[in-house]
């Protein structure tokens, strides 16, 4: 028998990646144009230009890391929670076959996002694109030591617009 999986309940919200992402983009902002004395020491004027643009490039990156990982968290979520609540609807028992199957090792895309695909109307499109923002995670969470050829460019504006779509199509579908 598999365990249950106790939940931590210390996952972020997407509200809350997009609040801290925001106060860290304006605290960046305020120390690269401000007047301290540790900015003065570290960069020249020339440099300080590229140093918050690299800055903020990697607040983008790992801003939409977060991202990503928030929207794993709910999918799994809303997995385990079709699965221990026994719900009727056709997604919650297809999660339950793969459960008997898989239990807590059910892939993310190959399996729960195929899942979705195949049971629930969601736009094609949305799957696509967080299929291909997950590649994008990939990417990051590997150290981004390779080229990678993602199809198209993702920022934190977009992974978090991709985010914010799915989440409301899960919710929803929870209520049902």
């Amino acid at each position: 028998m598999v365990r249950k999986v106790s939940f931590s309940e210390q996952e972020i919200t997407l509200d809350a990646i997009a609040n801290y992402h925001a106060d860290v983009q304006a605290g960046l902002f305020e120390f690269f144009n401000g007047n301290s004395e540790k900015l003065k020491q570290r960069y020249s004027l020339e440099r300080k230009d590229k140093a918050l643009n690299d800055a903020l490039s990697e607040l983008d990156l790992s801003s939409s890391m977060n991202v990503l990982a928030a929207v794993e968290a709910l999918i799994r979520i809303d997995y385990l929670n079709r699965v221990y609540q026994k719900k009727r609807d056709q997604l919650s028992r297809k999660m339950r076959a793969l459960h008997d199957e898989k239990a807590n090792k059910a892939r993310l895309e190959d399996d729960l996002i195929q899942l979705w695909r195949s049971e629930v109307a969601v736009k094609r499109v949305l799957l696509d694109d967080l299929t291909g923002a997950f590649k994008y995670r990939h990417w990051l969470a590997h150290g981004r030591y390779w080229s990678a050829k993602l199809g198209r460019k993702y920022s934190f504006e977009s992974v978090f617009e991709i985010a914010q779509e799915f989440s409301a199509v899960l919710e929803a579908h929870q209520r049902d």
